[in-house]
């Protein structure tokens, strides 16, 4: 049997939802970037794991440098990103947090960022640009604010 080449598989960074709900209605923290890579695009946190750091303290680490928010709640939604990245030859899957923000708190925008709007996920689906952020919005709307999270997927973040 010839050798094939094989994409290899990372997982090196993570994506972080924020919410906050109103009334009962979801809010999700949107930023956009303004840096060259992705320049103009609205998104959610995302961001590198640090050696020696887990998945879930990365993506508190990057929700407190992007958007200067400390959640009050943190969930694994048990839901994955997967793309192909073109600059490491490697498909990546990226774990997906959401926080919760149920005290007063600002935004303080990182160098990255040069504007934030707290959307509906309606809204957020207009100004997202990847279809799976989309249905990501939709899926975290639907399983955590609609209905009560599953008390599992909650992370000891005290």
């Amino acid at each position: 049997m010839p050798h094939r080449q094989e994409i290899p598989i990372k997982s090196f960074s993570v994506t972080a939802y924020i919410c906050r709900v109103d009334n009962g209605v979801g809010r999700f923290l949107l930023i956009r970037r303004c840096t060259p890579y992705l320049h103009g695009t609205w998104q959610m946190v995302s961001g590198k794991i640090e050696k020696g750091e887990k998945a879930w303290e990365a993506a508190l680490r990057e929700i407190r440098e992007e958007t200067g928010l400390i959640p009050d709640r943190l969930y694994s939604t048990n839901e994955l990103e997967m793309f192909y990245e073109v600059g490491q030859n490697c498909i990546n899957i990226v774990p997906i947090f959401l926080g919760f923000i149920d005290s007063e708190q600002k935004v303080t925008l990182s160098p990255e960022h040069d504007n934030f709007r707290w959307v509906t996920s309606d809204d957020a689906c207009e100004l997202l640009s990847f279809d799976h952020q989309k249905q990501t919005v939709k899926r975290l709307e639907a399983m955590f604010v609609n209905a009560e999270p599953q008390e599992f997927l909650l992370i000891d973040i005290s």
